[in-house]
C-alpha cells in the first residue's frame, strides 16, 4: 500500500486529472556499455532499433547515471533525486521480504497517475521485495517481471545468492513460464499493454534485465555474432535480443499510429560488468575508463536518447551535462504535472535544451558511492578513492597521488592523465563543492 503521505502529496501537486498528454516509454538497459551501441561508435553489434530512436530524436553525449550500480541508479531515475536523498544509497536486497526504496518517495509512475495515465513496469525492479515496496505500491498499475537484481533468462530463478528463489510475477501473483526467454516475455507484455491502452495516455517503464548476466540468449542471436571473439560473442547476443525487443515494441506503437504522440527515452543504468559471474565481461566502455562499480567514466557515462518525432528535433546531438535525475522533471513538464516546490528535486527538465542546442545543461554533477566521490564541472572531473577493476573480480582503490584524480575530459576522455598537481586549486575547489553538496544529502535507510 502506498504511503498515505505520498498519496496526499500527489493530490496536492496536481490533483487526479484526465489529460491527453504524450504517451511515455522509458527503455532502461542493464549493465549496457556506451561502446555497445552503434550510434555511439560500436561497429560489431547491430543496434538498429536503438539507432532509429537516435535518428528520430536527440542523442546525448554527456549523459550520466546517478550511480555505478543498479538500485541507486534506478531510484534516482524514478524520483528525480540523488540516490542517497531518495533513500537508496546502494543496492537493496534481492530476497523476498526485504525492503527497498522508502515508500514516501514519489515515482514517475505516481506523478503520471495524477494526470490520469495508465502506468506499467515490465521488466526488472530491484527496489524492494515487500508488499509496501513492490511496484504495485509505487505507482505502477501493472507489473510484470522480477524484483531481484537479476534472474536466469529461462527459468526466472535468482541463483546468485542463497537461498535461490523463483522470481516472475504478474502484479503480486507469482507465475511460471519456464523456458520462455525473459527479453521476449518483456516484449510480449509491453506490446499487449500498448494494445490494451492505445486509447488512453500511458506510461511504460521497460527496464530490461539485458545484457546483465547470465549470458543466455536464443540461438538466432548467437548465430549473428558467432564470428566475434569469445567474450564478445557471448555478450553481443543479449544486446541483439534487447534491440530486437525494442524494435517489436516500436513497431506496435507505429501500428496503432501512436508515434506522433509518444515520447521515448533510452538509457542504461550503469557501466559494463567484468564480474566472474559475467565471464569477465564482453561489453565495451568505448573510450572511457573502467566499468560498473567505478566512478571513473566507464561506470557512469552512459548512452542517453530521447525521441518524439514532430515535437523535438530529429538526428541531433546535445553535449550538455545531463543526468538520470533529469528524466523526472522532463516527464513532469511533458505531461503537465506540477512538481511540489516543497520536495527537493535534483534533476532539471531537458525541454530547453531539447528545443535549443545552445541551452544550458547542469553546471555541476555529483556522485557518492561506496567511499568514492566524484564531481563533474564543465570539462573538469575529479574523483576521490575511485574503484578500479583491472581484471575479472579484481577491485582495487586508487591510492597515492591517484587517490585524488583530476581529469580534463575534453582533452582526455579516458581519464589517463592525473592533473591534480598541475591544477591543485581546481581539484581543491571541486572537492570542497562536493563536501558542501554532501552536507545537503541526508542518507536515509530503505523502508522497513
Amino acid at each position: 500500500m502506498r504511503n498515505l503521505f505520498a498519496i496526499l502529496l500527489l493530490f496536492v501537486w496536481s490533483g487526479v486529472a484526465s489529460a491527453k498528454g504524450p504517451n511515455v516509454i522509458l527503455f532502461y538497459a542493464d549493465d549496457l556499455g556506451i561502446g555497445d551501441v552503434s550510434c555511439y561508435g560500436c561497429t560489431d553489434i547491430q543496434t538498429v532499433h536503438i539507432d532509429a530512436l537516435a535518428r528520430t530524436g536527440i542523442r546525448f553525449t554527456h549523459y550520466y547515471s546517478a550511480a555505478p550500480v543498479c538500485s541507486p541508479s534506478r531510484a534516482a531515475l524514478l524520483t528525480g533525486r540523488y540516490p542517497a536523498r531518495a533513500g537508496v544509497p546502494s543496492n537493496v536486497s534481492s530476497s523476498p521480504g526485504h525492503s527497498g526504496m522508502p515508500t514516501e518517495e514519489v515515482t514517475l509512475a505516481e506523478l503520471a497517475q495524477t494526470r490520469g495515465y495508465a502506468t506499467a513496469l515490465i521488466g526488472k525492479w530491484h527496489l524492494g521485495f515487500t508488499y509496501e515496496t513492490q511496484p504495485n505500491a509505487q505507482g505502477f498499475d501493472f507489473f510484470f517481471g522480477h524484483h531481484a537484481g537479476c534472474v536466469d533468462y529461462y527459468s526466472h530463478m535468482f541463483y546468485w545468492q542463497t537461498p535461490h528463489h523463483h522470481d516472475l510475477y504478474r502484479n503480486r501473483q507469482e507465475i511460471h513460464e519456464e523456458g520462455q526467454y525473459m527479453t521476449d516475455l518483456i516484449a510480449r507484455e509491453v506490446t499487449q499493454f500498448i494494445d490494451d491502452h492505445q486509447a488512453e495516455p500511458f506510461l511504460l517503464y521497460v527496464p530490461f534485465n539485458a545484457p546483465h548476466y547470465p549470458l543466455q540468449a536464443p540461438e538466432r542471436f548467437r548465430r549473428m555474432y558467432a564470428h566475434l571473439p569469445q567474450k564478445r560473442r557471448d555478450y553481443a547476443p543479449l544486446v541483439g535480443a534487447m534491440d530486437d525487443a525494442i524494435g517489436k515494441i516500436m513497431a506496435r506503437v507505429r501500428h496503432h499510429h501512436l508515434t506522433p504522440n509518444t515520447l521515448v527515452f533510452f538509457m542504461s543504468d550503469n557501466g559494463i560488468s567484468v564480474e566472474g559471474r559475467n565471464n569477465g565481461g564482453g561489453g565495451s566502455s568505448g573510450p572511457f575508463r573502467d566499468h560498473k562499480f567505478s566512478l571513473f567514466e566507464g561506470g557512469i557515462h552512459m548512452p542517453g536518447i530521447v525521441s518524439w518525432p514532430g515535437q523535438i528535433p530529429q538526428g541531433q546531438i546535445r553535449d550538455q551535462l545531463t543526468m538520470a535525475t533529469d528524466v523526472f522533471s522532463t516527464l513532469a513538464e511533458a505531461i503537465g504535472a506540477d512538481v511540489s516546490k516543497d520536495r527537493i528535486i535534483d534533476g532539471r527538465s531537458w525541454w530547453p535544451l531539447l528545443r535549443d542546442a545552445r541551452a544550458k545543461g547542469h553546471e555541476m554533477l555529483f556522485w557518492e558511492w561506496n567511499k568514492q566521490s566524484a564531481v563533474r564541472a564543465g570539462k573538469w572531473k575529479v574523483t576521490r578513492n575511485a574503484l578500479m577493476t583491472p581484471g575479472m573480480d579484481e577491485y582495487v582503490r586508487a591510492k597515492g597521488d591517484d587517490a585524488i584524480f583530476l581529469a580534463d575530459l575534453e582533452a582526455d576522455p579516458g581519464e589517463t592523465t592525473n592533473l591534480r598537481h598541475q591544477h591543485p586549486q581546481i581539484a581543491k575547489q571541486l572537492l570542497k563543492q562536493h563536501a558542501d553538496w554532501l552536507k545537503t544529502i541526508e542518507p536515509r535507510s530503505p523502508s522497513r
